[in-house]
């Protein structure tokens, strides 16, 4: 009974979620894995763009254009990088004026500003290498040049399993001429059928007689 009375307790409040404690590995190491990562996005995405367009809209780019596309691509992965590392760098300020920062779902305290600037070295590395690269018109043709082979191989290679698809390529196999059996069952079951019936006055006969030539058959 007395119970009711009992003053509830306050919830505790959450506790500040810190980033574990662990030996980092150089910034150089990890800048070179990023630019390598950034290497292969650009490469994968030039190249998809030169299919899409080329099978869908019929368009064929020229080399200067294929550049310009590796470049474009270039400056938008070190944009990103950039962005992170003010995300970064606005946290790291949230931290040393108030001793947090919850501008993610972690709460980021003093004991993580090692990390975090760690992070942050490595984003504004990369991006300044990639800002560099993107001016680099060695670097672009010879990342366009890869980008526009990997598109052709992969366009020619599609191109190659379809000519070879028993459909277009011939009678010499035998899934070929399942399928061309298919086709001709087709052809008698339905247009033919459907043929006669426009033709006869009674349908009704028609596909009496044709159903007693199958049973006879």
């Amino acid at each position: 009974m007395f119970g009711w009375f009992k003053k509830k307790s306050r919830a505790k409040p959450r506790p500040a979620r810190r980033l574990p404690r662990r030996v980092l590995a150089p910034v150089e190491e990890i800048v070179e894995q990023g630019l390598l990562v950034a290497e292969v996005a650009v490469r994968m995405s030039v190249k998809n763009a030169i299919i899409m367009n080329a099978l869908k809209k019929r368009v064929a780019y020229d080399a200067g254009q294929i550049v310009d596309m590796v470049q474009s691509a270039t400056e938008e992965l070190a944009a990103e990088r950039e962005r992170d590392a003010r995300h970064i760098s606005r946290m790291r300020n949230e931290i040393r004026d108030t001793g947090r920062s919850s501008w993610s779902e972690s709460d980021y305290g003093n004991d993580d500003n090692r990390t975090l600037r760690h992070r942050q070295e490595v984003y504004e590395r990369v991006a300044e290498e990639l800002r560099k690269r993107a001016d680099d018109p060695e670097y672009l043709q010879e990342t366009a040049t890869r980008s526009r082979n990997l598109a052709w191989d992969e366009i020619g290679g599609s191109l190659a399993d379809r000519a070879t698809h028993p459909y277009y390529s011939g009678g010499d196999s035998d899934e070929y001429r399942e399928a061309r059996d298919e086709r001709i069952q087709q052809l008698i079951e339905k247009d033919l059928t459907s043929l006669i019936q426009k033709q006869d006055p009674k349908p009704q006969k028609t596909r009496r007689f044709l159903k007693k030539d199958r049973d006879d058959s």
